[in-house]
């Protein structure tokens, strides 16, 4: 194949200011450089270092049931500890596609589909979300497709604050926002990402089994998959395990919690668990966790405004066709305030391609070029 093209897509930290001198990760690796793949992998990424823009960094490989996980730079800006497979990132938006799982199991116990509005689970305040006479269903909020906007308008992030404010964003405030009532298109025709939608169907899943969403997550699918370094929340003996968060090499808050958006990326995870992750949607369980997982894999929105032909939308997953056009890859990204992560499957090849940044400067042209590339130049050694 010539190149497999991966967007970036638009997630939760890219309204983030720009940096001019990209960070250059510390001259440290876990890479043993002593297999062919683990030589050729190095030679990539030194290829793109200079231009990574990152404090530190882990590349997780998992083909044809066989793992591998590379590290690089530092956890802690000047710590000289190099993350490894263990080590805690913020996975952000990446987050959306364990609540699709989670949201599609969920309607499967209640006797609901996909097609089902989602009004009778939200206050009785809240008008009927619907414009030209369509109202938002689970697919349509799911598929980022129901008109609701990329964030509420009542969340005021600010540059240095946004940890604080997303924090603060409680249910009352999101359910006041509903109550407006405004879409910004007719559900089911226009593509917007929409880290409102995600955070609701979080919400509603919180609500609808009187918990939390971390609690929700951590019981139905992470703990069902065998992921126990996946969780909203960690404990003191994981938090020593996290990776410090950076933008532009100064090191920034953690995002502890969206509030009622947890839904859209408040999860952390290693790239041990992703990687088994990944593994999982390859090969998912023959269990109703298993065929939530599968149908949330297939394509729901095609041929939509703002779409290119070359993008598919599934139910929190984005599906891309490469570039000559002989394969799909499943993929979604995660941005916070400073970590930026990739998950990439290939379902053909029966590989899953993890790459993690403890640093990131939404909005920065370089640093997403570099990354976009690094990507590619990865798929296509593996591929």
């Amino acid at each position: 194949m010539k190149n497999a093209i991966v967007i970036g897509l638009l997630i939760a930290g890219s309204i983030l200011g720009c940096t001019k001198d990209p960070i250059t990760p510390a001259e440290l690796s876990t890479n043993p450089l002593s297999s062919q793949l683990d030589k050729d992998v190095d030679a990539l990424v030194q290829k793109h270092r200079n231009a990574l823009n990152t404090v530190g960094m882990t590349v997780g490989i998992w083909k044809n049931g066989a793992s591998s996980t590379y590290g690089y730079g530092e956890i802690k800006k000047g710590g000289k500890q190099v993350p490894d497979a263990h080590t805690f990132f913020e996975i952000g938006s990446i987050t959306k596609t364990f609540t699709a799982a989670a949201m599609v199991q969920w309607l499967n116990e209640k006797g609901l589909s996909l097609e089902s509005p989602i009004q009778p689970f939200l206050p009785s305040s809240i008008p009927t979300l619907s414009k030209g006479g369509v109202t938002v269903n689970f697919k349509q909020m799911l598929n980022h497709s129901s008109g609701l906007a990329y964030f509420p308008s009542n969340l005021n992030l600010l540059l240095n604050d946004d940890a604080k404010e997303l924090a603060r964003y409680s249910e009352a405030k999101l359910f006041d926002y509903l109550e407006k009532g405004k879409l910004n298109a007719t559900p089911g025709t226009t593509y917007e990402y929409s880290n409102t939608a995600l955070g609701l169907a979080g919400t509603i899943l919180a609500r609808e089994n009187k918990t939390n969403y971390g609690d929700y997550l951590r019981t139905k699918v992470c703990e069902p998959l065998g992921l126990f370094e996946t969780k909203a929340k960690l404990s003191a003996e994981e938090k020593i395990r996290m990776a410090d968060g950076h933008r532009g090499g100064k090191k920034v808050d953690l995002w502890e919690s969206l509030g009622a958006l947890d839904g859209a990326g408040v999860l952390r995870s290693t790239t041990s668990d992703l990687l088994k992750y990944g593994a999982a949607c390859l090969n998912p369980p023959n269990t109703p966790l298993g065929q939530a997982m599968s149908t949330a894999q297939v394509s729901t929105l095609k041929n939509a405004k703002n779409l290119t032909e070359m993008v598919e939308v599934c139910l929190g997953w984005h599906q891309l066709k490469t570039e000559d056009r002989t394969g799909t890859l499943l993929f979604h990204d995660g941005g916070t305030g400073g970590f930026n992560c990739s998950l990439i499957l290939d379902k053909e090849k029966k590989l899953v391609l993890i790459v993690c940044y403890n640093s990131y400067s939404g909005g920065n042209k370089a640093e997403t070029e570099a990354r976009t590339a690094l990507n590619n130049d990865l798929l296509l050694l593996l591929r």
